[in-house]
């Protein structure tokens, strides 16, 4: 239920990742088989989502699903990556309902719920305490990831379908119950008597990518039409925000 929107100038990032699909018989499907619920705390939903992505067509195809240009670090390459999308009488809601990192959502929740500047600084000094280590092994694997050469590692982000290829995949994401939103003009009550059903997409990049190959090799992505860019929908499959 949105509540109010008076400015559209919303800084989600998923949402500006939203363009039509530059091929019109999607030869890449995202196909939602079944999604599970458990409460495994006492605010907290855990989904699960199984799903499959299938090259429809009789050729090969290949994309590239990584987002490397657009961020500052170098992320696995060999997983696909898929988003969450809640929809609501057939409109998006425009923010994260859903998150893939428990122990994040854990922690925001909590600095959310702090009431004094004082308690969050507590959180946060308590917070990189107990993970010291991932810290330190994010910051090598980073150090790791940028002594490669940046053209061989978007190269290794090349993802082929063979023909009629089918690849069975399961997503686990996580809600901590909270049903009132608001970003910036936007608000927004998850009403439980209300119907929401859950969509996946995966975003497939070409042109983001063209400074990162030779020129000879980047034209012949570009011409080839089976070489994919776009962001592909998955099927709509209801999830259960109720009581």
């Amino acid at each position: 239920m949105i509540l109010k929107n008076k400015s559209m100038k919303l800084r989600i990032i998923l949402f500006l990742l939203y363009s039509s699909l530059s091929f019109g018989q999607k030869p890449l499907e995202i196909v939602i088989d079944s999604i599970t619920s458990i409460d495994t705390l006492t605010n907290i939903r855990k989904f699960t989502v199984n799903y499959h992505i299938q090259n429809t067509s009789d050729k090969e195809v290949k994309f590239i699903n990584c987002s490397y240009p657009m961020t500052n670090f170098y992320p696995d390459v060999n997983v696909l990556k898929v988003y969450s999308v809640i929809v609501e009488n057939e409109n998006y809601i425009r923010l994260n309902i859903l998150e893939k990192n428990l122990d994040q959502m854990m922690y925001l929740d909590s600095l959310n719920y702090a009431k004094t500047d004082e308690e969050r600084g507590k959180i946060i000094k308590n917070r990189y305490k107990i993970k010291p280590i991932d810290t330190l092994k994010l910051k090598n694997d980073i150090e790791k990831r940028r002594k490669i050469n940046d053209f061989d590692y978007v190269k290794s982000s090349i993802h082929t379908f063979q023909p009629k290829e089918v690849r069975s995949l399961t997503e686990t994401f996580y809600w901590n119950k909270r049903r009132y939103y608001k970003v910036d003009d936007l608000e927004y009550y998850i009403d439980e008597k209300e119907p929401y059903y859950l969509e996946l997409s995966m975003v497939l990049y070409k042109k983001d990518f063209q400074y990162f190959f030779p020129e000879e090799e980047y034209k012949k992505m570009k011409d080839n039409p089976n070489f994919l860019e776009g962001t592909i929908l998955s099927n709509k499959m209801e999830i259960n925000f109720k009581e």
